[in-house]
């Protein structure tokens, strides 16, 4: 069975309640059961829905299409069009990078925990909507950071919350101290950066010159 997907979105509904063709339709009592989820992601730090113009995300229900890494992955809508989605604030391995397996098979077995909220922020270059992702009341992205596959992006920082911005911080110091994931194989009291994984974003960055 896929898991549902309620998003809150731009437009005239910013919080549009969907399901797939294989969950049962929404009683009341689920409906407000899902307002309450919604609530807690707020309180807990997730941006509140916010009206805005530009690209709108097409008609649900929504299923999960494809898991393409550890911070990003495919939804597809009623009508069959794609939605590609970035999950915002982290920075998972590239494919070709150490653990990019590990981290793409630890979203995917989350993506299918739960119902799956979908806040989105903007749409990127790659014409991915960044989204805060939510997997019943708990925050995708702290997920995967707190397993130890993924970082605190904080280059995109302003694309989270302040109190989402502190969780992340808190989270990746926690599972590399722990040695999780991919921190496993490091000397967490060393700090030498020569000894740490290299993170995504300096990967890119190297291999592009190196071309």
């Amino acid at each position: 069975m896929q898991p549902q997907l309620y998003v809150c979105g731009s437009g005239a509904h910013p919080l549009r309640i969907t399901r797939s063709t294989n969950v049962t339709p929404l009683t009341p009592k689920r409906r407000r059961l899902l307002g309450l989820i919604f609530s807690s992601l707020l309180i807990a730090g997730l941006p509140a829905c916010q009206k805005t113009g530009g690209p709108q995300l097409p008609a649900g229900p929504y299923s999960v299409a494809e898991v393409f890494d550890g911070d990003s992955f495919n939804l597809q809508a009623k009508g069959g069009q794609i939605v590609r989605v970035r999950i915002a604030g982290i920075d998972a391995p590239e494919k070709t990078q150490p653990y990019s397996n590990k981290a793409r098979g630890s979203l995917a077995e989350l993506l299918q925990s739960g119902p799956i909220g979908l806040q989105p922020v903007k749409v990127d270059a790659y014409d991915r909507w960044v989204a805060n992702v939510s997997i019943g009341d708990r925050d995708l992205g702290l997920a995967q950071i707190q397993r130890g596959y993924a970082w605190y992006f904080v280059r995109y920082k302003k694309d989270i919350s302040e109190t989402q911005q502190q969780h992340y911080a808190e989270a990746e110091r926690s599972a590399r101290d722990a040695r999780l994931g991919l921190w496993a194989g490091i000397d967490a009291s060393a700090r030498n950066p020569a000894l740490m994984p290299e993170p995504p974003w300096k990967f890119r960055e190297r291999t592009r010159k190196e071309k």
